[in-house]
């Protein structure tokens, strides 16, 4: 006889955040979980969460731009916030370019006397 669970975590909560805390944070939650008597940390997680929350001022929630599935977060903007820096130009050696290619310890001396 197969015993199955309703998969609640596929259909009430289906979004999924791993959260690094501290060992204080940790144990604080744990001691909420035990004074409401929660059968999981999960639980005392979101509740934790919705009572910061409602406590806190209003939060602007971000409009969906067409096409946009909300995956990624905030990365994408970060990336575009920050100037990127124009690439330098290597240094070109006034010797002409070998026939003959280099071995890699070569390659790799030339480039340690390169940069010092």
């Amino acid at each position: 006889m197969l015993f199955s669970m309703p998969r609640y975590t596929e259909t009430i909560f289906p979004v999924k955040k791993v959260v690094a805390l501290s060992a204080e944070m940790a144990a604080r939650i744990g001691d909420y979980r035990f004074a409401h008597r929660l059968q999981s940390e999960n639980e005392a997680i979101r509740r934790l969460i919705e009572a910061g929350l409602k406590a806190g001022a209003p939060i602007p929630i971000r409009q969906p731009k067409p096409g946009d599935d909300g995956a990624g977060g905030g990365r994408e903007r970060q990336r575009a916030a920050i100037p990127k820096a124009p690439k330098a130009e290597p240094e070109r050696s006034a010797q002409p370019a070998s026939s003959k290619p280099l071995s890699k310890e070569a390659q790799l001396r030339a480039l340690r006397e390169s940069h010092t």
